[in-house]
């Protein structure tokens, strides 16, 4: 069996500049620009919200936060129109997310 060690060989022959810049790349390359929804998108998925809380159902909600792609399963508890954000709860945990940051929202019918 082969035992490599990976980029912890190299690493003794580049300088710290070089390995500051390698990181940046890799952060810049990993993180993601948040998609513009259109119209008919956003209807959509406020039909499916409405959908949700009128039947109780679970859904999978995806958002964007900080670069990347989340997605939480759970119910929708409580639209808050002041604050422009919806509560999911999953299993214990509450969670609030930004209207704005929503990407998509798909309801789960469970058997």
């Amino acid at each position: 069996m082969i035992h490599d060690r990976g980029k912890i060989k190299w690493a003794s022959l580049m300088l710290p500049e070089h390995v500051e810049m390698l990181q940046e790349f890799f952060y810049e390359e990993s993180s993601k620009e948040k998609p513009v929804l259109n119209e008919d998108c956003v209807h959509e998925m406020e039909l499916t919200l409405q959908q949700a809380l009128q039947s109780n159902h679970k859904v999978k909600l995806s958002y964007y936060q900080n670069g990347s792609f989340e997605s939480v399963f759970g119910h929708i508890v409580k639209l808050q129109s002041t604050e422009k954000k919806i509560t999911i709860q999953e299993a214990s945990v509450k969670k609030k997310i930004p209207f704005d940051n929503i990407v998509a929202i798909e309801l789960l019918y469970e058997e």
